[in-house]
Parts: structure tokens; C-alpha cells; sequence
């Protein structure tokens, strides 16, 4: 009997390489939004350390200007925050889309995987009895000969 081959390989090959290339994808969001949310952190230890600073300044006295330049920069810090905060939000969706495309392609290949393991098993079953019947024949003609 020949070799097994899977009559749909060709077909879970493609489907294993967009898998592979959706969870890179998937691998590219997750790492973009990790540095969104990094910057974040960055910049409220930036803002923390400017609110500690000013406190400290404005004991030992402050003029009217310093005190603008420090509201500007706290204004400033906490805009780029709000912005930082959509944009790790948007990741989030992009994300989350994403790993519902990884999710159907997983089932995809998952489903042609058991398609194989049935095929195989087929095969396997009709190998056994191809077998049994070589074998029968055998006993039947070698007892003829005798």
C-alpha cells in the first residue's frame, strides 16, 4: 500500500503560513501598545516629579512667571497623556480585532489537523485490512500448494 499523504496539505500549509502571519501581526500590536502605555508611564513619573518640584519651589517662593512655565509644562504633560490614553484605547480594539483573526485562523488549521488525523486513521484501518487479506491469501495458497 503507498505512503499516507494528505489530500488537503497544500491547502493547511497556506492556512498554517496566514496563521503564522496573523500572529505576527497580532505579536506587532501588542509590542506598539506596550510602548504606548511605556511613554504613559514616562511621562506621569515626568509629571510627578515636575508636581514635587513646583510644590517645593513655590515654598521657598516663586515668581509669577515660573509659576505660568510650570502650569504649562503640567498642561502640557497631561495633553500628551490624553493623547497617549486614545491611542493605547485604539491599540486596544486593533488588538482585540486581531485576536479574533488569530482565533478563526487557529480554528481553521485546528480543523484541518482532525481532518488528517481521521484520514489517517482510514488509512491505517484499510492498511490492517489489506494486510489481513494479504495474509489470508497466503495461508490459502500456500495450504493449496501443500
Amino acid at each position: 500500500m503507498k505512503k499516507f499523504e494528505f489530500s488537503l496539505n497544500k491547502l493547511k500549509g497556506y492556512k498554517q503560513q496566514v496563521l503564522d502571519r496573523e500572529k505576527n501581526d497580532l505579536a506587532h500590536l501588542r509590542k506598539q501598545q506596550q510602548q504606548y502605555m511605556d511613554e504613559k508611564n514616562a511621562l506621569e513619573y515626568k509629571l510627578r516629579v515636575s508636581n514635587g518640584e513646583f510644590v517645593e519651589r513655590s515654598a521657598a517662593g516663586m515668581t509669577v512667571m515660573q509659576v505660568t512655565m510650570f502650569k504649562g509644562y503640567h498642561q502640557s504633560l497631561s495633553a500628551q497623556i490624553r493623547e497617549l490614553e486614545a491611542s493605547i484605547a485604539q491599540m486596544e480594539e486593533k488588538v482585540q480585532q486581531q485576536l479574533n483573526v488569530v482565533i478563526e485562523a487557529t480554528k481553521e488549521v485546528s480543523s484541518l489537523e482532525k481532518l488528517e488525523d481521521k484520514q489517517l486513521e482510514d488509512y491505517k484501518f484499510k492498511a490492517a485490512k489489506a494486510d489481513e487479506q494479504f495474509i489470508a491469501e497466503y495461508v490459502t495458497n500456500s495450504t493449496y500448494r501443500s
